[in-house]
């Protein structure tokens, strides 16, 4: 059973994820100008949302709105999925958000070829399809996933306040 530091530790952990982001893409990218940098601020992203889910998840089992889960991400954000969206009011925005980020990294490992074009990163699949990312679509990605940290810190603090106890 989670203890109550537990999905603080996963909160900071979003948090921390998340600044490593933003500190890559407004204090990094612009001294390198490298758009390789722009995968690691996605893969920080990804790890942020699945801290915050993770933290989310902790909570509610503390307070037994979930049932028992596996420890691994893909069960994690499928619980979540089920369970925590609807009762909380999120998004399926965040959803796609997760999921678009994921094929990202996904695309990126399995893609024959990646190259730089002007400010953009392309990847191209096995098909050599292209996918652009540009800065302004990762710092919308970051927008984003700000927003959803505050979603989550919302959650956690408004069971905290019913329940002190914990």
């Amino acid at each position: 059973m989670p203890t109550s530091t537990d999905f603080l530790k996963a909160k900071d952990n979003a948090t921390q994820k998340y600044e490593g982001a933003r500190h890559l893409l407004n204090v990094t990218f612009p001294t390198v100008k490298d758009p390789k940098l722009l995968l690691g601020v996605i893969d920080n992203l990804v790890c942020s949302m699945e801290h915050s889910i993770e933290a989310i998840l902790i909570y509610e089992r503390l307070l037994r709105f979930v049932p028992v889960y596996s420890n691994d991400p893909k069960s994690q954000f499928n619980m979540f999925r089920q369970k925590s969206m609807n009762r909380n009011n999120i998004s399926p925005k965040y959803v796609n958000l997760y999921l678009e980020l994921k094929d990202i990294l996904e695309l990126h490992k399995k893609s024959p070829m990646a190259f730089q074009r002007g400010n953009k990163f392309v990847i191209c699949n096995k098909d050599y399809m292209l996918k652009t990312l540009s800065i302004n679509d990762i710092k919308d990605f970051l927008a984003q996933t700000k927003e959803f940290l505050d979603i989550s810190e919302k959650v956690i603090s408004k069971y905290g306040q019913e329940n002190k106890n914990i």
